[in-house]
């Protein structure tokens, strides 16, 4: 009975794997727009996470609200495919901020973000599916999706960042919003909004458009 069970979770791996490597990005150009496969993580229904979407084999894959089936770099290559320019001015010594006031916001052109699965009904808002838990009453801020970049620390460090809810040095795609620092200073904390998205393991798409 035990060789019938590891056979079974080996090949459920085997599978697995396979059809996360099948998959690939979609870039249309012509609307402007990225649809990157992904799947729900259920555990940031209550953790708190900076990442709202990241590379399920990247070192920040595991702490993300959705891990994304293809890879970050491909994510930058498809946004500099349509065009878009990124802003670059996040260092890793911005992310040393004590707090937002001290903090800088990334650049880069705006972008925005939605997400379907089946049943769906439409495209959802990224505003929708996360949800900002702001310090002391604080206004919930709608998020500002910019080009960041980060291409040479993504390429060299390999933390799988495709969408980061605050402004950072690690990815690709990073939120205007909220300043480095503000996290440091416990000025926000987000997670997934489990009455929104679908149940853990769920197959979703992610569409991000280019803002003109």
């Amino acid at each position: 009975m035990k060789k019938l069970l590891l056979f079974a979770a080996l090949v459920f791996v085997l599978v697995s794997t396979a059809y996360a490597e099948e998959l690939s990005l979609i870039v249309n150009k012509e609307k402007g727009e990225i649809i990157i496969p992904a799947e729900v993580n259920g555990k940031y229904f209550v953790t708190p996470t900076k990442h709202a979407l990241s590379y399920y084999k990247g070192g920040n894959g595991p702490k993300s609200i959705m891990r994304a089936l293809v890879s970050e770099i491909d994510y930058y290559n498809a946004l500099a495919e349509l065009g878009a320019i990124p802003g670059d001015n996040i260092k890793a010594e911005d992310m040393k901020a004590k707090s937002s006031a001290e903090g800088k916001s990334t650049e880069g052109d705006k972008l925005s973000a939605f997400v379907t699965w089946e049943g769906s009904n439409g495209e959802i808002p990224l505003d929708d599916v996360v949800v900002s838990e702001v310090a002391n009453g604080g206004k919930v801020r709608p998020i500002d999706l910019r080009f960041s970049g980060n291409f040479e620390f993504a390429k060299r460090s390999r933390p799988g960042c495709f969408i980061c809810l605050d402004s950072c040095s690690a990815g690709i795609s990073t939120n205007a919003a909220w300043p480095t620092g503000a996290l440091n200073n416990r000025e926000v904390s987000f997670h997934g909004n489990s009455k929104v998205l679908p149940p853990d393991g769920t197959r979703v798409n992610v569409i991000v458009r280019l803002v003109k």
